[in-house]
């Protein structure tokens, strides 16, 4: 039995990979700032409360987690935050250090607070995203957010060589993020929004449950690419 732990498990594409960990016979521990209570039933699954905004509680939340814990097989870090679809120019500061303090600095917390602890992690799999190479108009934040967490878990790679580092992108998969992009933002005014709205309700969108499933059975196969690399699940 493995032991997996993921962030933001309590919806979307988190909750589907701890599904299928669970239903699979893994002990998952699961972080985020809600519990998914079906989950919890599971005696393989433990939830732990944690809000990646709060960077000074973070530590301290995955140190008393990892008690007694001495090897992870797998680290997902799924949780994150999509912020306003603006242009650079109408985005402000802060609202984009909030998404940067949870889609990148709350991750390096974790991976510190791993790695000092002496825990062996055997895989580290950071979802990433196609926004952080594709530069569209109006992703603003979440794509500055998203390319330097590529180039984080990069340098986590070229300096832990033990432990086999992949940003991967998941493609497009229906969540709580979709009803934002799909039912508020205008098309018009950012054109790469069309092409999600477009693919939902269609298998080229796939929920959380599916998506979660189908990238899990691939995450074995990232041992075989090069350590510290951005991947994208549509070109595996």
């Amino acid at each position: 039995m493995s032991t997996i732990f993921i962030t933001g498990t309590s919806k979307g594409l988190g909750k589907g990979f701890a599904e299928y960990f669970v239903q699979q016979g893994h002990h998952v521990l699961g972080f985020s700032r809600s519990e998914d209570t079906t989950l919890s039933a599971s005696p393989n699954f433990k939830h732990h409360s944690i809000d990646l905004q709060d960077l000074t509680a973070i530590e301290s939340t995955v140190e008393k987690s990892l008690e007694s814990v001495e090897e992870l097989d797998l680290v997902i870090l799924n949780a994150g935050v999509l912020g306003d679809i603006k242009t650079m120019m109408d985005s402000d500061i802060s609202s984009m250090q909030n998404v940067m303090d949870v889609n990148l600095w709350g991750n390096k917390v974790i991976l510190d607070t791993l790695l000092k602890k002496g825990i062996k992690v055997k895989q580290v799999v950071g979802i990433s995203s196609g926004a952080s190479i594709n530069g569209n108009k109006g992703w603003s934040g979440y794509s500055i957010s998203k390319a330097a967490f590529n180039m984080m878990i990069k340098l986590y790679a070229a300096e832990h060589q033990d432990t086999h580092f992949t940003a991967l992108a998941p493609g497009l998969i229906d969540t709580g993020m979709q009803d934002y992009l799909c039912g508020e933002v205008n098309h018009e005014d950012f054109p790469s929004i069309q092409r999600l709205q477009d693919a939902r309700g269609t298998q080229a969108m796939p929920n959380g449950t599916e998506a979660g499933k189908t990238i899990a059975q691939l995450i074995p196969s990232l041992l075989n690419t090069p350590n510290g690399s951005y991947q994208d699940v549509r070109k595996l």
